[in-house]
């Protein structure tokens, strides 16, 4: 295949990731794995025909509908880089049992962000948000890039889960955007929505987002044995034990099999403290990294109290050795 692209300010390079049927791959001129492949006897079925299948690569066969397909994705991938005039057309030739496909793409004037508004129902957020807009993944003045809105609303949830609110995700960002100005610029509003949460009556209501303080770190150090279906034997009380250190309750069986500050100087997350997801995280590859463990898990449970709070078990599976 072939991509013809005419110049423009976007990656050209980036088309050839949405071609469906490429051609077999070449070791410079040669193609080295189609030939271990025409190699094999499909009629024998030994240790030698299937390794050269297996290795090989089989040739690839020329299909209208993956060609249509890579061309409805070569311009939605214009579209969404602003370019949303782009024509993109396909040309296929036939020659001795061979196909060349040859796709043109022609991106026209493109659409650029003009202003960037912001709207939020939950007005505790704008400071937190509005404070790093020079992070922010588009500006004024740049095209206007799907991805790059993408991208910001991952950044935000980052933001604010990294400062206490856990229950927020990327769902609650919105963005509304006019283009109605006939000079290829559009106007961005991203939207913040509120919390939905249930009354006492019943009802689905919308608050501002809840900041969660973490009220009790649980290092639970027998992962069978504190599972759920344990938890529901009537034994599984008569064989848990628990001691605090450094401010954590670490809770195991007949035996504590792990020594409490390997752990404990690994973790990042608490007791009143405000949620982090990155501590999280953190504390999640710290333990991980230890070959003293086997499995790592970490949980939250929200706690039930005036304000919003949550138990943290740090759940691991100690090495068999």
């Amino acid at each position: 295949y072939k991509i013809e692209a005419e110049k423009g300010d976007y990656d050209q390079r980036r088309l050839h990731d949405y071609v469906k049927q490429k051609p077999n791959k070449k070791i410079i001129f040669w193609k080295f794995y189609l030939s271990l492949y025409s190699l094999s006897n499909p009629e024998k079925d030994n240790g030698f025909h299937n390794w050269l299948r297996r290795i090989g690569e089989p040739p690839v066969i020329y299909e209208e509908d993956l060609k249509n397909r890579t061309t409805e994705q070569l311009k939605l991938y214009m579209q969404n880089k602003g370019f949303y005039e782009a024509e993109v057309s396909d040309t296929t030739m036939f020659k001795k049992g061979r196909a060349t496909v040859h796709y043109k793409v022609v991106p026209r004037e493109p659409y650029r962000i003009r202003n960037i508004n912001y709207f939020f129902q939950d007005a505790t957020l704008a400071p937190m948000v509005l404070a790093d807009t020079t992070s922010n993944s588009f500006k004024s003045g740049e095209l206007f890039d799907v991805d790059a809105l993408q991208e910001e609303r991952l950044r935000i949830e980052t933001l604010l889960r990294d400062s206490g609110y856990y229950a927020f995700n990327r769902d609650y960002i919105y963005y509304s955007v006019d283009s109605s100005f006939k000079s290829h610029q559009v106007d961005i509003t991203l939207d913040i929505q509120n919390y939905p949460t249930m009354s006492k009556s019943g009802r689905t209501i919308h608050v501002d987002h809840p900041v969660y303080k973490i009220r009790d770190v649980y290092l639970i150090t027998d992962y069978v044995l504190m599972s759920e279906d344990a938890k529901a034997d009537s034994a599984y009380e008569s064989f848990r034990n628990t001691i605090q250190y450094d401010g954590i309750n670490i809770i195991y069986g007949k035996k504590l099999k792990v020594r409490p500050g390997v752990v404990t100087q690994k973790n990042y997350i608490m007791p009143n403290t405000i949620f982090d997801a990155s501590n999280v995280a953190r504390t999640y590859r710290n333990l991980s990294s230890l070959s003293a463990f086997n499995k790592v898990n970490i949980r939250f449970n929200e706690v039930e109290a005036e304000s919003p709070m949550l138990d943290c078990e740090v759940i691991v599976a100690p090495a068999v050795r």
